[in-house]
């Protein structure tokens, strides 16, 4: 059953508590992964697409979606991993991203591997 976010049609949306993980299932016939990922970032960050830094700061987007494209299934899975606004976002060619944000270590974590 397909939902819209951001105004982009997606398949599913599932949220993982304890890693703060989401993971939406796009339709690659009909939404470029570059739009697929802003439209989910967006939601994620409770935000409007338009507010968050441009996709293309951090990953070239026509090459995100040229190599996430359908895929037929011989292919065997295609991924993009980068990180935008804070989250960790990989992008697969079966037509599924997930996003994690990304935590700071404690300082505390820090100051003590810095002595090691």
């Amino acid at each position: 059953m397909g939902t819209t976010i951001s105004g982009v049609g997606v398949e599913a949306v599932e949220y993982t508590q304890e890693s703060e993980t989401v993971r939406t299932q796009f339709d690659q016939e009909n939404t470029p992964a570059s739009m697929a990922v802003v439209a989910t970032l967006a939601n994620v960050m409770d935000t409007d697409p338009v507010e968050l830094d441009p996709l293309h700061s951090t990953v070239d987007a026509d090459e995100l979606d040229a190599l996430v494209r359908v895929r037929n299934g011989t292919d065997g899975d295609t991924h993009v991993a980068f990180t935008h606004e804070g989250h960790a976002i990989t992008v697969h060619s079966y037509g599924v991203i997930t996003i994690t944000p990304e935590h700071e270590l404690p300082v505390e974590k820090l100051e003590g591997e810095a002595g090691r």
